[in-house]
Formats: structure tokens, sequence, C-alpha cells
């Protein structure tokens, strides 16, 4: 594919995720449309068929095509036409669950505090499905942790809550009762492996008999005056002949 047909392609996507519906990508724009290139990135990088765009590919736009219709500033975009973006706002439909994800290490902060917004933005994102708030998740972390909003408990506790667009649910703040996630992990170290003494190699104090499984004491010499095994086979001879001497008198 050529160039210049390539990027009127990209162009004409951008301008239906920026102009149309962001929230089916999981992407809200600040109160000026404007989003970071990177998000922009992250969210080809899951859609079949423009994983190898980068943002150089997207700089081509606004060299290789006229009628795109994008603005871009440093490192945000945004589109020209923001007639049709979709506005946040109340809603009487709300679902009775929602979900958003947050970051594995965030975790025991969020457990003990409750969910804050993040990366500049005013406002913590929720998700009716469950998949497009794992979807969100996983561009802040690879295993992102679970949360399940209770939205009529969320209401109760006086928290707002506004819709944007068909998926995505907005809400300046989450309570910790307002939500349910798995246990904390231990975080106590693990006792470390008790280690097997060394074997002695001491003869033990008390041995069994060869013959009749009694037990014997065994005492070690504390004199110092050890006898060599040819000395004591030199006293049990001459005890043998004395004994034999004495038989034949």
């Amino acid at each position: 594919m050529k160039p210049e047909k390539q990027c009127e392609q990209l162009s004409r996507f951008l301008q239906y995720m920026l102009g149309r519906a962001p929230d089916e990508f999981g992407l809200y724009l600040d109160k000026d449309g404007w989003c970071k290139i990177k998000h922009i990135l992250q969210v080809l990088s899951e859609e079949s068929g423009w994983k190898h765009i980068r943002q150089g590919n997207i700089r081509e736009i606004f060299v290789l095509t006229q009628k795109h219709g994008l603005e871009m500033q440093n490192d945000m975009i945004r589109i020209k036409d923001r007639s049709l973006l979709p506005v946040p706002g109340p809603t009487d439909k709300l679902p009775k669950l929602l979900f958003t994800y947050v970051r594995q290490r965030a975790y025991p902060h969020v457990h003990k505090k409750g969910v804050m917004p993040l990366g500049g933005k005013d406002v913590v994102v929720m998700a009716g499905d469950d998949q497009l708030a794992l979807r969100i998740g996983k561009r802040l972390d690879p295993k992102p942790i679970k949360l399940t909003v209770n939205t009529h408990q969320l209401i109760e506790n006086g928290n707002s809550l506004e819709q944007y667009g068909e998926s995505l649910f907005l809400t300046s703040y989450i309570p910790t009762d307002c939500f349910s996630g798995p246990p904390l992990p231990d975080d106590k170290k693990k006792a470390k492996k008790h280690k097997p003494e060394k074997e002695s190699n001491k003869t033990p104090a008390i041995k069994p008999h060869e013959n009749y499984g009694a037990f014997f004491p065994q005492f070690e010499d504390t004199t110092g005056n050890k006898e060599s095994r040819k000395q004591r086979s030199k006293k049990e001879i001459q005890w043998k002949k004395e004994r034999r001497q004495k038989k034949r008198r």
C-alpha cells in the first residue's frame, strides 16, 4: 500500500476515534478534546491491522494528506470538528455494577484510601463491560487488579456519577465501601527454612550390641592416654597365654 493511501486510512480511523466514539475504545478526552499520542498508540496496538503504527506514522498524516481534519500540539492530538463528541452527563440507566482496574503496586493503598484520579485526569474512569475495563487497565499494568463498583452504594455515598458516550462512566472518587476486590497479598516474609544440623562424626554414647540388641554405654578416655590397636592386641594375647597356663597347673 502506498504511504499516501495508508495515511488517508489512518486519518479516517483517528477522526472516528477522536471525533465520534472515543468511549468505544476506552478513551476519555479532556474538555477541549485533546488526547495524548501515546494513548492513541496504545489503542492502535490493540486493534487488528493497526498494531504496526508508530508516532512517526501519525506525523506523516499532516505531511501526506490535506483533509485529515486533525490538530497536533506537542504530544497531544485532537479533531478539529468536535461537535459530535460525547459530553459527560447524568443518566437514569445505570448498571448495577461497574468495573475499573488499578495497578498491582497501588492496590494496597487503594484498598485503604479508595480510588482517586490518575495521570492528570480529574475523574476515575469505569466501564459497564468488564472486558473494556480490562482493556483500559492493561494500559496501566500488564496484570491489573479488578475492582467491582456498586453504583447504588456510590450514589448513596454522595458521589457524582456521569456517563460518557455509550460505554464509560465517570466519578471523582470511589470510597473503599463502594467497591470490592481481591484480598490483599500477604506481606509477611516467609520464614526461612530450618537448615538440618550436620551429622556429628563422633561415636554415639550408646550403641546397640550386634548380637543381643542390648545397649551398652561406651565411655571415652578423658585421660588423653589412648592405646593403639596394636597395644590392645598384645594385651589380649598375653591375657590368653596366662589363662592357659593357669589351666595346665
